[in-house]
């Protein structure tokens, strides 16, 4: 069991973070919604908004479990199912983030330098592509916990309850890690580079073309949230490769105490690095501009009306210098 210092530091940590980043999660949906930004047409933002949810999910489902295991200092309930529906969702839905930014990647540098293409391939490449990113890691996490061939020895003491006993498998515990987290962080890296290598050479073009001033903050984003995951996933990967590989205790302590936590940043961190990219909602979230929510409807009631009066006192206006400009004509 975890000191119980560390432990109560931890949950204040998270649960002092879970908060504004709930706040957060929420003003995007709403300003997202009410704005239209959601559509067909802007395929930049759908990877986004699954993005989001997804993080948002894992804060309102994942989250509170670990506020109860970090407080109380034990699993609760104490049973194996509840176990096995933690260990499949906590991986799940990490691996979801990961390999929505793997996809997102790589399709941002086709929205930049392709994105006709792109348009006219949505129905093959686009939609199919979250789909599967966002179905595939609940399914196989869900099939090896509860379905693999081996017994589930869960330790309530541990975070995860200790893990599944697949991890424990040479064989499908390797497969896990090259499919579902050593290759989505290694395509995180390439396809940034090989966007930032273009960028970088085609960037006074772009200029030329009035493409980069469209796609800037399409690509900040990317760059943010990128270098976000691999702060946090390339250390968590390299630890793993050597536990699996080589010694399967190294930075044991390490990986219990601080990694497995240090996961959380992204998901509550998420939100507002997704706002750079997205300056209509930026724009409303501004103090000054709060008062539009509630005197919106109000205001549009009385459009019409004032609209009215306007157009009524600009005729007149027009008139009066009219009719002197006759009279002086006929005088």
């Amino acid at each position: 069991m975890d000191p119980y210092i560390y432990r109560l530091s931890r949950f204040i940590i998270l649960f002092i973070f879970a908060i504004p980043s709930l706040i957060c999660f929420l003003l995007i949906f709403f300003f997202l919604f009410k704005n239209g930004e959601i559509n067909h047409k802007r395929l930049q933002n759908h990877i986004i908004v699954v993005f989001l949810f997804c993080n948002f999910f894992l804060v309102t489902t994942e989250l509170p479990i670990t506020l109860i295991y970090s407080y109380e200092g034990y699993v609760l309930p104490q049973i194996e199912q509840f176990c096995s529906f933690w260990v499949a969702h906590n991986y799940g839905l990490y691996c979801v983030g990961l390999m929505l930014m793997a996809f997102g990647s790589i399709e941002r540098y086709f929205l930049i330098f392709h994105e006709r293409l792109m348009h006219r391939w949505r129905f093959i490449v686009h939609y199919p592509g979250i789909f599967i990113c966002f179905i595939y890691p609940p399914l196989f996490y869900h099939l090896v916990v509860n379905f693999y061939p081996c017994e589930n020895n869960y330790d309530y003491e541990y975070y995860v309850c200790g893990g599944a006993c697949y991890q424990f498998e040479h064989v499908i515990s390797i497969i896990d890690y090259l499919l579902n987290v050593a290759s989505p962080t290694i395509i995180i890296v390439l396809a940034n580079m090989i966007l930032l290598y273009r960028v970088i050479n085609q960037k006074r073009a772009m200029k030329l073309a009035n493409t980069w001033q469209k796609n800037q903050l399409m690509y900040v984003q990317l760059v943010s949230i990128s270098v976000l995951y691999l702060i946090i996933w390339i250390p968590f990967v390299i630890i793993s490769l050597i536990r699996l590989f080589y010694d399967p205790f190294f930075l044991q302590d390490v990986i219990l105490l601080i990694i497995n936590y240090c996961l959380y940043i992204i998901p509550l961190v998420s939100p507002f690095s997704c706002l750079i990219g997205l300056p209509k909602v930026r724009y409303q979230l501004r103090r000054r501009h709060w008062h539009s929510l509630w005197a919106h409807s109000i205001n549009h009631n009385r459009i019409g009306p004032a609209r009215t009066m306007d157009v009524v006192r600009t005729r007149q206006q027009h008139i009066l210098p009219s009719r002197q400009l006759e009279n002086e004509h006929i005088c």
